[in-house]
């Protein structure tokens, strides 16, 4: 089985994987179908207050009372939803950072955000929220044990149901699938490959074939150059932009490598294939520059410009003022599940008993008798 067929069976191309216009259409759904559920969120909330005493409104309903707007309700449009998405997925990073985890745990934590806010919405669940908690989940997919209440004491200001609150709510979105393929080592093995071939130390193509046409000059230190600046744009522009969506990582890789040396990666795809491949590696070539077009969108050096901080200010205030009051307090509605279940498990124990007392007392231990057909 080649590697292109055994990533074609992992659950990341066969459920994460779409064309631009299909995960348009998934997340133009959601944020409609979250918008109604606001609106009617805010209705009902509103109808409760008002047939409230104006004593008792405020402690009846708490907080989500207290943050119901007025008038109607002004809801965040697809486009200012992914603006903010993008923002906290830095966040992300810079919450990573701060914590000291690996490379690959905040590469996780990142996809599983993305993933989740494509049939979740910002209006529902809380960023600040999620977060939290797709970082702590990702130390446990990516085999980084991290206590949580050290996790939640590094963070500040958290408390470990903080991060528990909506792991159950996350495992959902991403449909109880944790895997996650990244182009970190599809990177690192080319960059092994050109410096051996940079050296002359292998075949350039399967069947044994020497290296031909010119040869690039510098071609090591070129290498070493493309691998930081490939890096560099696998940690940030391929992870905040919808890359892992429409490309495999082999290509994010190769995008990110054009990226960084044009000439040195097109040299290296050519030398993949035999001359007679010729429309192979135009397609191939054809794939790689969209996805580095996509890579470009987000410069992995820069930080957001005043205007554009400016802008995430505003939709963090309309956010406030649109989300759903009914799903803002997560560790509430957990502790008030989890009470149900409980209170559900005793009324089954005690019905359960009294089955058992009156079936004693009928002498019939085992139950009735099996009816003959």
């Amino acid at each position: 089985m080649s590697e292109d067929e055994r990533y074609r069976t992992s659950t990341q191309y066969r459920l994460w994987s779409f064309t631009p216009d299909s995960l348009l259409a998934l997340r133009s759904t959601t944020n409609r179908i979250a918008a109604d559920r606001v609106r009617e969120a805010v209705r009902r909330v509103r109808e409760a207050r008002a047939l409230s005493s104006a004593d008792t409104s405020d402690a009846e309903n708490g907080r989500s009372a207290s943050a119901i707007p007025e008038g109607e309700v002004d809801c965040l449009t697809v486009d200012e939803e992914l603006k903010l998405v993008a923002f906290y997925c830095r966040q992300t990073l810079s919450l990573g950072d701060h914590l000291k985890v690996p490379t690959d745990v905040k590469a996780t934590a990142i996809q599983y955000i993305k993933r989740f806010y494509i049939t979740n919405s910002l209006m529902t669940y809380h960023p600040t929220d999620i977060l939290k908690t797709a970082l702590f989940f990702a130390t446990k997919t990516e085999n980084h044990y991290f206590r949580l209440t050290k996790f939640a004491d590094a963070i500040g200001g958290t408390k470990p149901e903080d991060v528990l609150a909506s792991e159950f709510l996350l495992t959902q979105g991403l449909r109880f699938t944790f895997d996650v393929r990244h182009p970190f080592r599809a990177l690192e093995g080319a960059i092994m490959e050109l410096q051996a071939l940079s050296k002359g130390d292998i075949p350039a193509l399967p069947d044994g074939e020497a290296v031909t046409g010119p040869s690039l000059q510098n071609m090591e230190k070129r290498v070493r150059n493309a691998h930081g600046k490939a890096r560099e744009c696998l940690k940030t522009s391929a992870l905040l932009t919808d890359a892992y969506f429409h490309f495999t990582p082999s290509q994010i890789m190769a995008a990110a490598l054009i990226n960084a040396d044009r000439e040195l990666t097109e040299w290296y795809i050519k030398l993949k294939f035999p001359a007679s491949a010729g429309a192979v590696q135009q397609k191939i070539l054809a794939t790689v520059e969209k996805c580095a077009v996509m890579l470009k969108e987000i410069d992995s050096s820069s930080e957001p410009s005043a205007t554009e901080k400016k802008e995430l200010g505003a939709l963090m205030k309309k956010l406030k003022k649109c989300r759903n009051p009914e799903k803002m307090d997560l560790v509430g509605l957990q502790k008030a599940k989890r009470e149900g279940e409980e209170g559900n498990d005793e009324k089954i124990v005690k019905k359960r008993k009294l089955e058992r007392e009156q079936l004693t007392k009928e002498g019939e231990v085992f139950g009735p008798n099996l009816k003959k057909s």
